[in-house]
């Protein structure tokens, strides 16, 4: 997970999965935003203390567990739903011009499609 200003700050973990660490990030974001914006310079920027100073709530393990059983496929299907969506629009992209302008025909963006293996 990574917010980026003037500054950029990876936030990861050994212990903890991606979902908990982007849902405290996210639940953090708004306070990272208001004391940026509350700098007196033309790009306000929060620091490494900021940052440490941000609490998180940690369940019990036997619940961190089940919760992990939970969010992370669910994280890890919508990344790859958006990693999915991005190629499939680069694809369009490509392809609905030269579809357009008769460049190319729909046999062709058929057997352009199962020759990149979609």
């Amino acid at each position: 997970m990574g917010a980026l200003n003037q500054h950029l700050f990876k936030v990861t973990s050994d212990i903890y999965k991606k979902w908990f660490i982007l849902s405290w990030t996210k639940y953090h974001l708004e306070e990272f935003q208001r004391i940026a914006k509350s700098k007196a310079t033309t790009m306000g920027h929060i620091q490494r203390k900021h940052l440490s100073e941000a609490k998180t709530i940690i369940p019990p393990k036997d619940l961190m567990e089940k919760m992990n059983n939970i969010f992370e496929p669910l994280l890890e299907r919508q990344i790859n739903a958006r990693l999915e969506s991005k190629f499939l629009s680069q694809i369009r992209n490509a392809i609905l011009p030269k579809l357009i302008s008769g460049e190319l025909k729909i046999l062709d963006a058929e057997k352009m499609i199962e020759e990149l293996g979609i």
